[in-house]
């Protein structure tokens, strides 16, 4: 929303939360220095690396003292303005937020800038769903076919030339686009590939997990939309798959 509305901010200023940086950052020896180690980037480093952001990390909550007012803000007035319109879910207050309460807090609350904006306008062909999303890397196959998350999908020409077998690809996750592949500067889609299903697989979905996921899912389940990106899969199915992506807490690396 906030590269769409303004465009690319030039930095980010942020505490040091493992969703910015990992914790391994400035613990490096030097003698895995030498050895050329490097501390991969999070999720969100690598997509504000892409956009061309520097991230500033801030040593204290003290140090960005505007936006925990701002929190002290909203968390005063947001209760209060739900209460008045009756919003009880996750999916209504996000499209009230968006729709309504934004443009009427910055009309009370926004200070007009003493120079122009130093946002960077985004390019026409920038596809943000392919650096705002989650990435893994993975190998195909000779059919140009990956497992990914327990499950296999086969990737789409669209017209580009055919992947050769067993080369290295970015797998490219968002929820409201599905399962795509990024492979020498080229986007393309996937479909599933659906094999016998594993006599042991767990297909049960915890309630957590629905409620979790289902209102971040901007997709009406049954839609032609959903359809065509989830490949008519058990939409409970569809939802833990999200879950195990997006909001799963993943095991800490052994130290």
């Amino acid at each position: 929303q906030c590269c769409r509305r303004f465009g690319v901010p030039q930095s980010v200023y942020s505490d040091n939360h493992t969703i910015f940086r990992s914790p391994k950052t400035g613990r490096l020896t030097v003698e895995e220095l030498l050895d050329g180690k490097q501390v991969n980037l999070t999720q969100f480093g690598r997509s504000m690396h892409e956009l061309g952001v520097d991230l500033i990390f801030a040593g204290s909550p003290q140090a960005k003292g505007r936006v925990e007012r701002l929190w002290v803000t909203l968390q005063s007035r947001l209760p209060v303005e739900f209460a008045k319109r009756g919003i009880k879910t996750l999916a209504e207050a996000n499209r009230f937020l968006e729709e309504t309460y934004l443009d009427q807090f910055n009309a009370r609350f926004a200070v007009e800038a003493e120079g122009s904006s130093l946002f960077v306008p985004i390019g026409e062909t920038t596809d943000l769903d392919a650096i705002l999303c989650v990435k893994h890397k993975r190998k195909t196959d000779a059919a140009g076919v990956f497992s990914f998350k327990n499950r296999c999908f086969q990737i789409l020409d669209a017209g580009f030339p055919i992947i050769n077998a067993h080369k290295e690809i970015t797998v490219l996750v968002h929820p409201n686009r599905g399962i795509r592949v990024e492979y020498q500067g080229r986007v393309y889609n996937t479909i599933r590939y659906l094999k016998p299903q594993n006599k042991n697989a767990n297909v049960k979905v915890p309630r957590k997990v629905i409620n979790t996921v289902a209102p971040h899912v901007g997709l009406r389940h049954g839609s032609e939309e959903w359809k065509r990106i989830w490949w008519m899969e058990d939409y409970n199915l569809s939802l833990k798959f999200l879950y195990e992506i997006f909001f799963e807490k993943q095991p800490k690396p052994a130290l």
